[in-house]
């Protein structure tokens, strides 16, 4: 196998495991603390990331295969995880290819904007449209404060993506 290729494979494995502990992390009850009731959602984090090292059709594989890994424990399963993962890992993609660098600064706007734009959606699609009442509370008890939890941990996610990337760096 050539260096080029095994790197390739090294990295891109590294990455699958990464989401699937994230997995772990974010859907597994009691395994990662919750802070009165408020879960962090890593897979939008690190979809993001991946997004902006991997560029757009392989942040878009690592989307779908996150989101599928949601959307299997999901009460509703039906896909809605993995379709906004997708998308979101190739829109940070596209941006980082056109008009944004690839910096923390960018990274935390990015992942700030996706969870907050998951938590609006999640709240119109899945709250409001089952005519749940209370949906202003659901949203600044659980929703929004879900959204700076999980983007604290878009800085430690980005620095081991990077790390992993400088490691395996590859040759033109």
């Amino acid at each position: 196998m050539r260096r080029r290729t095994k790197l390739l494979l090294i990295r891109r494995s590294l990455f699958l495991v990464l989401i699937w502990i994230g997995h772990l992390l974010q859907n597994t009850s009691g395994f990662f603390p919750e802070i009165f009731g408020v879960r962090a959602y890593f897979l939008i984090s690190l979809t993001v990331v991946l997004g902006l090292f991997e560029r757009e059709l392989p942040g878009a594989l690592y989307g779908i295969f996150a989101g599928a890994l949601w959307d299997s424990v999901s009460g509703l399963g039906d896909g809605f995880n993995a379709l906004y993962l997708m998308l979101i890992g190739a829109v940070c993609g596209i941006l980082i290819n056109t008009v944004m660098r690839n910096n923390l600064r960018t990274a935390l706007l990015l992942s700030g904007a996706a969870h907050l734009l998951y938590a609006l959606l999640y709240l119109v699609f899945f709250l409001l449209a089952e005519g749940v009442d209370s949906v202003g509370f659901l949203f600044w008890r659980y929703l929004f404060p879900s959204v700076l939890y999980s983007l604290a941990f878009t800085p430690i996610l980005y620095f081991f993506v990077r790390a992993v990337m400088q490691k395996t760096k590859l040759e033109r």
